[in-house]
Parts: C-alpha cells; structure tokens; sequence
C-alpha cells in the first residue's frame, strides 16, 4: 500500500477463506467486533507481499460470530474469492466509527518509540499481532525484536502526540527471546 493510500485508509482485518460460491469472503475483523464491517461501503483488499491492491464496493455483509461475510463488486465467484485468501482488508478511516477514550486504532500505534518504565529504549512497534486471548505487540530496535502482550497492566503510558509508549512487562519477559 502507498504512502497516500495509507493516510486515507487504515487496515482492519484479513481475509480467511471463501465463504459459498458466489465470491463471499470470510473476514477476520482484526477490531474484535465484527459490526464495525457493516458500516464499510468500500474495502480496499491488499496482498502485502507484491503490493496488489483492488478497491472492491461492499454489496453486503453479515456477521457470523466472530467473522464477517463479505460480498464484494469485484469478486464474483468462487475462484476469485480463494485469490484473496490471506490478504489484508483496508477500511476508509472516514468510515471508521468515533473512539471513546482509552480506545485507538491499531495503526495509530506503528511507529511509536517504546520505552520501560526504568527508562530502557526497546525500540519502535512495528506491527500489532491478533492474538485469541489478547493482542501482541511487536517492537523492533537494537537489532532485537519484543513481544508484549498489549493489555493495560502492561501499558504504563500511551502519548500519541509525543508518538511515546511507555510499558512495564513482567519480569523476564523482555529476556524470552535470547
């Protein structure tokens, strides 16, 4: 995705598998709550390893628990929605629903400088992992790479205007990965 398509869109989930034979896919709502996709008139489906993009219109969709059927202009059939198996789902940030507080977009949080409490540099998050009980947040600099559960007892600090995220893991956790 582009520089100027990001600053329009933000991602939102994944596509999982076919969903029928008319073109249906099935979406991983990377928000944990699937109804935000039904106030999504357009997706923008993105495969992030050869940067192929397809603006697709929402024709319906409808929640099954924890996923989202999809029916998109551009993919009819079958064939067409096993391609897009595995590739991102970009959402118009226009579309998005108000945040109460406390609340952020996951891609609000890439590229912030994350620091302990005891003032120890770990470096930048570089990516938000959807985890089953909770999301993982994926930090990269001094040539090493943390994982930190992003749940509040471990999230001393968040300032977006400052892009500053201060985090206090458990006690060996930052070492795991030696």
């Amino acid at each position: 995705m582009g520089r100027d398509q990001e600053a329009d869109y933000i991602l939102v989930g994944k596509v999982v598998k076919p969903h029928g034979l008319k073109g249906e896919v099935k979406i991983l709502p990377y928000s944990g709550d699937p109804a935000n996709f039904i106030r999504f008139t357009m997706l923008l489906i993105a495969d992030p390893h050869d940067q192929e993009e397809t603006l697709c219109r929402v024709i319906r969709s409808r929640i099954q628990g924890k996923m989202v059927i999809v029916a998109l202009d551009n993919i009819r059939n079958r064939d067409d929605s096993e391609f897009v198996v595995g590739r991102q789902v970009w959402a118009l940030k226009d579309e998005l629903p108000e945040l109460a507080e406390n609340e952020f977009y996951w891609q609000d949080m890439k590229g912030m400088r994350v620091v302990c409490e005891n003032g120890r540099e770990l470096g930048v998050v570089t990516d938000l992992l959807a985890g089953g009980a909770h999301d993982i947040l994926v930090i990269t600099g001094k040539g090493r790479e943390y994982m930190i559960p992003a749940v509040n007892e471990f999230i001393a600090e968040t300032d977006f205007d400052q892009g500053l995220l201060v985090v206090n893991p458990p006690s060996g956790l930052l070492e795991i990965n030696n």
